[in-house]
């Protein structure tokens, strides 16, 4: 064992978690690229052996992290960087719920949830700044599209994430949107059972229809419709049942509607560019129903954005929509 270095023991909370997230939970300064390049390198020990981020660790192992390069000064090692302004005020003013096990946070459209080719920042990057008095990281619990608002969960414990994750994907987690779409729905109330498979090309990736692809439902309400200056618009409340990428954006370019200000799925309308609308998609993860450790549901609701108010001031809705 390496002198003046202080393993850590994997307790049955950390147990199963890949190794390169245990690290980066446990060393606050150290950026993920930077753990991996340590792992690579074998600067980073398990049970005094070199491994690889993916491996699964176990009650009693034991891992051992440099002290010196927790400590560096260098920028490439560092995960806490200095925020814009608009980054700030997403950290110190977006909580909307916080116990134990997760924080929900209100994210504003237009905010990359996680880093890509030219993407720089992101939600995924300022993690650190949600610890509080937590001894992890929090993680990602899902996703939301960069330009979607509302909602978004991170855990703070590796049992919650775990547990949350199954939620998500056994569909216990319930979700709420609502949208401001061109054109009026066939029906009041309905759903949208269309199959979606993925489109590539060098330049983008979209979710269309597709009797090969994956089961996709989504039920929808439409809470209010209307016609402004010849067009028509609604106002929708979506409850997507499965979680396909970009499933409500697919979905209502499936029935022949289109989210406002939504350019990858758009329909197109003769008077698609209503004044006063401003450049933002007009999706807003609305409302969660998470089960808690109980089985109790918390139920978390995101109040609605400047841009949506605006919106609705603008076609005249009913001041009693937003309950």
């Amino acid at each position: 064992m390496r002198k003046n270095v202080k393993p850590l023991l994997v307790d049955s909370e950390d147990s199963g978690q890949r190794l390169d997230k245990f690290v980066a939970i446990h060393s606050e300064k150290l950026s993920f690229i930077a753990i991996q390049k340590l792992l690579r390198t074998g600067k980073i020990r398990i049970n005094e052996k070199k491994s690889v981020g993916s491996h699964r660790i176990e009650v009693g192992d034991e891992i051992t992290i440099p002290t010196d390069m927790q400590n560096s000064k260098n920028s490439k090692f560092f995960t806490f960087k200095e925020l814009n302004t608009d980054f700030r005020n997403f950290i110190n003013n977006s909580i909307l719920y916080k116990d134990n096990d997760f924080i929900a946070v209100n994210k504003p459209a237009g905010f990359a949830v996680q880093g890509g080719s030219r993407v720089v920042n992101h939600i995924d990057g300022v993690l650190d700044y949600f610890r509080f008095d937590a001894p992890y990281r929090p993680q990602l619990l899902h996703r939301l599209d960069k330009s979607t608002s509302g909602i978004l969960l991170l855990s703070r414990r590796p049992k919650a994430t775990r547990r949350l994750t199954e939620a998500f994907r056994n569909r216990e987690i319930k979700k709420n949107y609502w949208a401001l779409l061109y054109g009026h729905l066939p029906k009041t109330k309905g759903s949208v059972n269309a199959p979606l498979g993925k489109i590539s090309t060098k330049n983008y990736e979209k979710t269309t229809f597709d009797l090969n692809g994956k089961e996709s439902k989504t039920s929808y309400n439409v809470l209010w419709k209307g016609v402004h200056k010849s067009v028509k618009v609604s106002l929708v409340e979506f409850q997507p049942e499965t979680g396909r990428k970009h499933q409500i954006r697919a979905h209502c370019n499936y029935l022949g509607c289109s989210i406002i200000g939504d350019k990858k799925y758009f329909v197109n309308f003769n008077n698609k560019n209503i004044e006063g609308l401003g450049e933002n998609m007009f999706l807003h993860a609305r409302e969660l129903a998470v089960p808690d450790k109980d089985g109790l549901t918390i139920r978390i609701k995101s109040p609605i954005p400047n841009h949506m108010i605006n919106a609705f001031k603008l076609f005249k809705l009913p001041t009693n929509i937003l309950g």
